[in-house]
């Protein structure tokens, strides 16, 4: 019984870890009008032209049309490494969040191997006895 029990519990922590996908048809015309393949400089010069990115320029003092001219001085091993740098760093993350997360999963993982009766950690659960 206690196998079975532990391989309730383990099935119920891996579940914890699925994640949802959501699907679409994408049409002809949508994917003939996407580019095969942007270079590094383009997608640099494409990402320092949108407008929340120059209006934080403008208010550390930058000038866009100075940040342009030295994206297209670079080398392409520069500016594929800056490219590679935006597309695989995190945005906004927040480590905080990350923990909590930890911290509600293990809490979980916990909850459910007392109420299992496999462990014996809080005092408010009663294992389940058959």
């Amino acid at each position: 019984m206690k196998t079975s029990k532990l391989i309730l519990s383990f099935i119920l922590s891996i579940t914890l870890f699925a994640q949802v996908s959501f699907a679409q048809i994408a049409s002809t015309g949508a994917l003939l009008t996407q580019s095969a393949a942007v270079s590094s400089k383009e997608k640099l010069i494409e990402t320092i032209t949108r407008k929340d990115v120059v209006e934080k320029f403008e208010q550390m003092g930058v000038d866009p049309k100075v940040i342009e001219a030295r994206v297209a001085s670079m080398t392409d091993e520069e500016a594929s490494k800056i490219a590679y740098q935006i597309d695989t760093l995190p945005a906004g993350a927040d480590a905080g969040m990350s923990i909590i997360g930890a911290i509600v999963f293990i809490f979980i993982v916990l909850l459910i191997t007392d109420i299992l009766g496999v462990t014996k950690v809080f005092n408010f659960t009663r294992p389940i006895t058959n």
